[in-house]
């Protein structure tokens, strides 16, 4: 698997900001995931890192492989400016990836604090998972022999193997269930324009192989914010205590809230403060 370098995307204004807060998009390569953070008050402080032709590498990678990267790229930026605090960011995918970098880069940098958006799922999603039977084997070679005729069809085979080839068994029988057997002859092919059915189906996939694969330590390597939608907070077995729940909000959409980005600020001009 060929890997591609982070690009980090910044203002000039982050030279100079007190507290550096560097994101992660859950999808590597799309970094307009934090496109209306970079039109709030949070903008001059704001580092989004991505990969912007890594789909390929997304594909088949790991939270621990992807932090390593964005680990490196931070040490290598931080070189170039004064040293000062600095803050890391994510939602989704994003933010499992914030607090293994965070992992990573303790020793070294002063870190004021980690966000962590609408991360509350995968560890229910791993919870349910161990608790479904696997499939009888006749019914997975059933299953299967849909994939590949469908797999056949598909302009983004090279992906989707990468991604399913990444899978455990139980989460492998689980797509064969609720996508291959739930969609069956509707399964879409349209790929691999981004915002086609197939597209959004696959990078909907990779992000939860990402994230029921990634078993976090116990530890916190850094002060953490929660912050959680309300459309996740609302959903069953969610767990809110110590999280700053965005009202209103749903997953996809939290990002873009007023809200989160006041709460973003307010945190990062305390951290600021601090560092006077």
């Amino acid at each position: 698997m060929t890997t591609t370098q982070p690009v980090l995307d910044q203002p000039a204004t982050a030279a100079s900001a007190p507290v550096v807060l560097y994101a992660f998009p859950a999808r590597a390569w799309k970094r307009d995931e934090y496109a209306a953070l970079q039109d709030s008050a949070v903008a001059p402080s704001l580092v989004v890192l991505s990969e912007p032709d890594g789909e390929a590498t997304w594909a088949g990678d790991s939270v621990e492989a992807m932090a390593d990267r964005y680990a490196q790229a931070i040490a290598l930026h931080a070189q170039k400016t004064k040293p000062r605090p600095i803050a890391l960011f994510g939602w989704s995918v994003g933010a499992l990836v914030a607090l293994e970098v965070a992992r990573l880069l303790r020793e070294r940098f002063d870190i004021a604090w980690v966000g962590a958006v609408d991360i509350a799922a995968f560890p229910q999603m791993r919870a349910a998972l161990a608790g479904i039977p696997p499939l009888e084997a006749t019914e997975r070679e059933a299953l299967d022999g849909v994939l590949q005729d469908w797999l056949a069809r598909s302009a983004m085979r090279g992906l989707w193997q990468q991604t399913l080839g990444r899978m455990a068994r139980p989460q492998h029988d689980m797509f064969l269930r609720e996508v291959v057997q739930a969609y069956g002859a509707a399964l879409p092919a349209d790929g691999p324009a981004a915002g086609s059915q197939e597209h959004t189906l696959w990078s909907r996939v990779n992000c939860m192989r990402l994230g029921i694969a990634h078993v976090a330590g116990d530890d916190k390597p850094a002060p953490v914010r929660w912050w959680m939608s309300q459309e996740m907070a609302a959903s069953p077995g969610a767990r809110t205590e110590g999280v700053e729940v965005i009202a209103g909000s749903d997953h996809v959409g939290v990002l873009a809230d007023r809200a989160l980005h006041a709460a973003v600020q307010q945190a990062l001009q305390e951290a600021g403060a601090r560092s006077r």
